[in-house]
C-alpha cells in the first residue's frame, strides 16, 4: 500500500510541476489543472511552484531557454504519467524505466531466470515493461491454463516484420478462423499421415541407420562431436516426406541449404525481438540491413516449398489419386474449396507457410530434445546405466525399440519427462496477445498486451516438484517404481494454441533416444565434463540452448 501511495504522490508532482511550467508559459486558464493538482497532492507543493518558479527566474526574460529548460522535467512528467495511468489495475510487477521498462534489469540470455525471480517476489500473475511492451506472465498451473484455454488470450502478436514474411496466413502467427480451420486439418492430417503409421516408424528407422553411420564413425575414432547437426538433418527429412512426400539425400545442396537457413532463422531473434520490444520503431524494423537478410532468407524458403507443391499438383491430377503427405491432403481441399467459390481459404501461399512452420517448428524442438537428453546422460552416468540396464531387460539386442515398449520402461520415460522439466525447451513458451481488453482474476489485461506462459517457473516451482533445482528421475516414478505423468509437465504448453506436432515428435523423440542409449554409451569429452554446470545451465534463443560441448560415444 505504501509503494502504491509513494507511487500516485509522485505522479502527482509531476502532473503538478507540469501544470506550473504550462501556466506560466502560456495560459492563465490553466490555473484549474494547477488547483486541481493541488488538491491532490498536499505534500511538496510549496518546493514543485519553486521549482517550477526558478526555471524563469534564471532564465532572465528568454523564454525559449525557459521551454528548452522546462522541456526534460515536463516530457518526463508527462510521459511517467501516462504509464502510470496505464498501468492502473495491472497485475503487480516491478516498476521499469521510461521507454526501456525493465530492460537494464534482464539478463537477454536467461530471460527465464529474470521472470523467475519476478514470479518469486510478485506471485502468480505478474506484468512489467521490456521496451514499451507491457508483458502479461503466468508463472503458475491454474493460472496458465485458465488463460491460454480462454479464445481472448489466444491472440499472436500482430508485428509489422512477421506480418511481411506471412502475409497472415499459416497457423503458429494467425487468429481466428484462418488458424482454427487449418489447425485442424493439420491435427488430423498428422493423425493419418504422422504418428499413426507404421510408414513413420520406418522413416525413423531409416534415419536411425544414417545416425548410426556418423556415430559409429566417431566412436571408431573417439573423435568428441556435438551432436545437433545430425539430429537436424534426420527430424528436417522426416518432416520433409511427411509434408512434401519424399525425402531428399543428405548431400542435396539445396536441402543442406535449407537446413542451413532454417538453423540461422531459429538462432538470430535480434530483428524479432526489436520490433517486439519497441513498438514505435517497428515500421522502421524492416528497413534495417539484418531484417532485410531474414526476408531474403524467409523468402527463399517460400520459394522452394512453392517448386515442390508445383510438383505435388502434378502427382494429384485428380480427386480419385490417394493422398501420400500433407501437401496433397491440401491441394485436395483447395481444389474443393474452389469448386465451391473459396479462393481464399486455401490459397497457395497459406500452404507454404504451413509447410514452412512445420519445418521450423518441428525441426529444431526434436533434435534439441535429443541433445539434451544426451546431455543428461553423459552427466549422470548411474542414470544412463539404470536406462541401459532396463533396454536390455525388456527390449535386449535383437531388435529396435518400439513405441509399445515405453508401457514397460518405467525408468526411461521418467528420464524423457525429468529431461523435459528439467531443460524446458520452450522456457518462456510462444507469446499469447490479449485480443480485447478484459479482467482476469480482478487485474485489467488491456488489448495487445503480450502474454508469457512462465514454462520454466512451472517445471522448477517447489509446489509441484520434491527436488525443482536437480535432476531427479524419481519426480515421474511411483513408490513401487512405476512411471506416472505429472500434469505440471508442459514441455509442448497447454490451451488452444499447444503444439500441434507433439504426439509427432513425442515418437521420434522415444524412438530416437532409446536405439541410441541401447547401441551406445555416451560420455562427455574431457574439456566439457569440467564445465557440467555451464553447459547445462545453457542461455534462451527462441529455444533453451545447452552451452558449448563434445559428446564421445562408445559401442556398447
Amino acid at each position: 500500500v505504501r509503494a502504491i501511495l509513494h507511487l500516485h504522490i509522485n505522479m502527482s508532482h509531476f502532473y503538478f510541476l507540469l501544470a506550473t511550467v504550462l501556466q506560466r508559459l502560456f495560459c492563465s486558464h490553466l490555473a484549474s489543472l494547477s488547483a486541481f493538482c493541488k488538491r491532490q497532492c498536499s505534500i511538496l507543493p510549496s518546493q514543485l511552484v519553486s521549482l517550477a518558479d526558478s526555471v524563469f527566474s534564471q532564465s532572465d526574460g528568454n523564454y525559449k531557454k525557459a521551454i528548452a529548460t522546462a522541456a526534460i522535467p515536463a516530457a518526463l512528467g508527462a510521459y511517467v504519467l501516462y504509464y502510470w495511468r496505464q498501468g492502473r489495475d495491472l497485475p503487480p510487477g516491478p516498476v521499469g524505466l521510461p521507454l526501456i521498462g525493465r530492460l537494464p534489469w534482464t539478463d537477454p540470455k536467461n530471460l527465464h531466470l529474470t521472470m523467475q525471480k519476478v514470479a518469486e517476489k510478485y506471485g502468480d500473475i505478474t506484468s512489467f515493461y521490456l521496451g514499451s511492451r507491457l508483458f502479461i506472465v503466468l508463472n503458475s498451473y491454474p493460472m496458465m491454463k485458465e488463460m491460454l484455454d480462454d479464445y481472448n488470450f489466444a491472440g499472436r502478436p500482430r508485428l509489422r516484420l512477421f506480418l511481411k514474411l506471412t502475409r497472415d496466413c499459416g497457423i503458429i502467427f494467425t487468429e481466428g478462423y484462418m488458424w482454427s480451420q487449418h489447425r485442424r486439418l493439420s491435427l488430423r492430417t498428422l493423425r493419418d499421415f504422422g504418428f499413426a503409421r507404421a510408414e513413420t516408424v520406418e522413416m525413423v528407422d531409416d534415419q536411425l541407420d544414417s545416425i548410426f553411420q556418423t556415430l559409429d564413425e566417431a566412436a571408431t575414432s573417439v573423435t568428441p562431436m556435438e551432436v545437433l547437426g545430425t539430429f537436424i538433418l534426420a527430424s528436417n527429412s522426416i518432416i520433409t516426406e511427411m509434408t512434401l512426400g519424399h525425402r531428399f539425400e543428405r548431400n542435396d545442396p539445396e536441402f543442406q541449404k535449407v537446413n542451413k537457413l532454417i538453423k540461422k532463422l531459429l538462432e538470430e531473434g535480434i530483428v524479432q525481438t526489436a520490433s517486439a520490444l519497441f513498438p514505435a520503431v517497428e515500421r522502421f524494423i524492416v528497413l534495417f540491413p539484418l531484417s532485410s537478410s531474414v526476408v531474403h532468407d524467409v523468402e527463399y524458403l517460400h520459394s522452394f516449398i512453392r517448386k515442390e507443391i508445383q510438383q505435388r499438383e502434378k502427382v494429384m491430377v485428380d480427386e480419385s489419386t490417394e493422398p501420400e503427405c500433407l501437401c496433397d491432403v491440401y491441394i485436395h481441399e483447395k481444389r474443393k474449396a474452389e469448386k465451391a467459390g473459396n479462393f481464399e481459404t486455401f490459397k497457395e501461399f497459406q500452404l507454404i507457410r504451413v509447410i514452412l512452420e512445420f519445418f521450423l517448428a518441428g525441426t529444431d524442438t526434436t533434435a534439441r530434445s535429443i541433445e539434451w537428453l544426451l546431455l543428461y546422460m553423459a552427466f549422470y552416468p548411474v542414470v544412463q546405466n539404470r536406462v541401459q540396464n532396463e533396454l536390455d531387460s525388456v527390449i535386449g539386442q535383437s531388435r529396435r525399440p518400439r513405441m509399445q515398449d515405453r508401457t514397460e520402461l518405467h525408468y526411461t520415460s521418467a528420464v524423457i519427462d525429468e529431461t523435459y522439466r528439467k531443460a524446458s525447451l520452450a522456457a518462456i513458451g510462444v507469446f499469447h496477445r490479449a485480443v480485447e481488453e478484459t479482467h482476469f482474476h480482478g487485474y485489467r489485461i488491456p488489448s495487445d498486451a503480450f502474454i508469457i506462459p512462465n514454462v520454466y517457473g512451472v517445471h522448477h516451482r517447489a509446489e509441484y516438484w520434491e527436488r525443482p533445482n536437480e535432476f531427479y528421475p524419481e519426480h515421474f516414478l511411483d513408490d513401487e517404481g512405476r512411471y506416472r505423468s505429472s500434469p505440471y509437465l508442459i514441455p509442448f504448453l497447454i490451451g488452444r494454441r499447444s503444439c500441434v506436432g507433439e504426439s509427432l515428435a513425442r515418437m521420434e523423440i522415444v524412438l530416437f533416444f532409446t536405439a541410441i542409449m541401447q547401441r551406445y554409451r555416451v560420455r562427455p569429452a574431457p574439456e566439457s565434463a569440467a564445465k557440467k554446470d555451464d553447459i547445462l545451465s545453457g542461455w534462451m534463443g527462441s529455444l533453451r540452448i545447452p552451452g558449448e560441448y563434445r559428446l564421445i560415444f562408445d559401442r556398447r
